[in-house]
């Protein structure tokens, strides 16, 4: 009877342990929750844009431009590949960009250039605009929620180790004194 008993606690606790780590897994922000399933891309709505018109999409990327208006406020996004969590990935290739149009007033210098959003939103259709002097089809989004994401903290520095340092080497002890000075254990770049 006793190893029933500790087989079904152990079940228990592991039950428990795996809800724990489930909890504490980030997930998508619930102003773009729930995911659409089956949502088009930036490809088949310029294919077809009257098909792709009144569609629900969550598109994120980096934004190029804003513009306030009367009407809100029109950002122009290069978009990105989202990760699970549904920000935008850092990565130097892009499907193309799209414009978002935000009926309420996004402070411009909160939405900058270079920060990162998501947008759930509903396809309006395509416009024709520039880059520059480039003509541009853009995709247009009705936004429902504009998600700005916290700015990633910057790379961490690089510190080169010494390849011929012995953690265990006392450098008090050594034939020409204590391995500490500009060629000692502390020195960058030993091998110059």
């Amino acid at each position: 009877m006793k190893p029933r008993l500790f087989t079904i606690a152990l079940r228990g606790l592991l039950a428990v342990g795996l809800l724990w780590l489930l909890a504490g897994c980030a997930g998508v922000p619930a102003d773009l929750a729930p995911l659409p399933d089956a949502a088009p891309d930036r490809e088949q709505v310029l294919a077809d844009p009257e098909a792709a018109r009144g569609e629900t999409v969550v598109w994120g990327g980096v934004i190029a431009d804003i513009e306030n208006t009367s009407g809100g406020t029109r950002l122009e996004v290069v978009a990105r590949e989202l990760d699970r969590e549904g920000r935008p990935r850092e990565s130097d290739r892009s499907p193309g960009r799209f414009r978002v149009i935000s009926p309420g007033f996004l402070d411009p210098q909160i939405y900058k250039e270079g920060r990162e959003v998501t947008v759930r939103g509903t396809i309006q259709g395509t416009e024709d605009g520039s880059i520059g002097d480039y003509a541009y089809t853009f995709v247009t989004l009705q936004a429902d929620a504009v998600h700005l994401w916290p700015r990633r903290p910057p790379p961490a520095e690089r510190h080169l180790r010494d390849p011929f340092y012995d953690p265990f080497y006392d450098p008090f002890y050594s034939p020409w004194g204590p391995r500490f000075g500009p060629y000692g254990r502390y020195y960058p770049y030993p091998w110059y």
